[in-house]
């Protein structure tokens, strides 16, 4: 059985529910077997399309046990700036979004015409940005635009795309951190969340919108500052959820999932990926393109990708200060001659208007 009161904290949770250790008390249910992985996921209102675990060094689907490999190269090809790939997860989000609104007596009928009924407005907020997106921002971008169409011919609020800056720029390693490393980490950096006046002139309902969900730290931040500072309610939603047992045991789970179909090198998977008629530079893209062990096959890998997509990639990395990183200062340099060679660059380093 359950602990006392956990599942009515589920359906009535508290902003002081986080600091109580919620998250940590639910991933220990989870383990004893004593809880679900959907009950571990609608913590603090989540919910996931997908859930994995890891067995026998293969992502398996946690409730069938079905071999999940496809969907994993999927999301580490999205990981990396894979348009086609991120769009096709925010496809599998639109159609669950759609199929839910459909039926009147779901969690998400119930909240847009609640919201409807009470003159309230629904924001969606995803993970902060500091000039450059990274695969959740690009994917919720794609699915508020699809399901808003929805949403207005049903007569219902439109969501309000909300984006949280970052302001000190994102920590490097963030996927193999402890759940304590997280928290440490989120208390001096990550996500600007807006504070009592977002919320002082209209009930605002507030959607987080993430790629996976681990260990919860970074939607657990959201949802104790939105509930805290006055949203209505709060409401999760992921493509994938990974088993957090793993995670507490093994903080490299996310990087292996990651890193599943982009081994880290400057190969044809990356370039393939870089060619994209409308690639967009992620932040994760710009570590492992520019990074120190890349720096030898930098100058072939060159000719492999389009000039257009180097200087996309050229712009975001220096918007994002890369050039004070030591470690991708040499790979700039080699990039900036490249492009100012091929006519995308003034000799003083400005981009040549075309």
């Amino acid at each position: 059985m359950t602990s006392p009161g956990f599942h009515e904290a589920l359906r009535s949770p508290r902003h002081e529910d986080v600091a109580g250790g919620m998250r940590s008390r639910a991933a220990a249910l989870l383990g004893r077997g004593e809880i679900s992985m959907r009950d571990y996921v609608s913590v603090f209102g989540g919910h996931a399309l997908h859930c994995l675990t890891q067995r026998d060094g293969i992502f398996r689907d946690m409730e069938s046990g079905a071999n999940a490999t496809a969907l994993a190269r999927i999301y580490s090809r999205s990981k990396y700036g894979s348009i086609d790939d991120i769009r096709y997860l925010a496809a599998q989000v639109i159609e669950h979004l759609s199929r839910e609104l459909d039926h009147s007596e779901s969690h998400w009928a119930r909240l847009f015409h609640d919201a409807n009924a009470n003159g309230d407005s629904v924001v969606m907020m995803t993970t902060g940005w500091r000039n450059v997106p990274s695969t959740a921002n690009v994917l919720y971008d794609i699915v508020v635009k699809h399901i808003n169409v929805k949403l207005a011919h049903r007569g219902l609020p439109t969501i309000i795309n909300v984006k949280l800056p970052r302001i000190a720029p994102p920590c490097e390693n963030y996927a193999s951190l402890s759940n304590e490393e997280r928290e440490r980490v989120n208390l001096v950096q990550d996500h600007v969340i807006p504070a009592a006046n977002f919320y002082r002139w209209s009930a605002v309902h507030v959607i987080f919108g993430d790629d996976v969900l681990i260990t919860g730290s970074t939607a657990d931040k959201v949802f104790a500052e939105s509930m805290r500072n006055g949203a209505k309610s709060f409401h999760a939603i992921y493509p994938v959820a990974v088993d957090p047992t793993l995670a507490l045991a093994d903080a490299s789970i996310e990087e292996r999932l990651n890193t599943l179909d982009i081994t880290g090198g400057l190969d044809a998977t990356l370039a393939n990926l870089l060619s994209a008629r409308d690639f967009t530079p992620i932040l994760r893209t710009l570590r492992l393109v520019f990074a120190s062990g890349n720096h030898t096959a930098f100058a072939d890998f060159l000719s492999r990708v389009p000039a257009a997509s180097w200087l996309s990639l050229y712009v975001a990395a220096l918007g994002n200060e890369f050039l004070r990183q030591d470690d991708c200062r040499e790979s700039l340099s080699m990039l900036r001659a490249w492009l100012t060679e091929h006519d995308y660059l003034s000799p003083d380093g400005m981009v040549i208007a075309r």
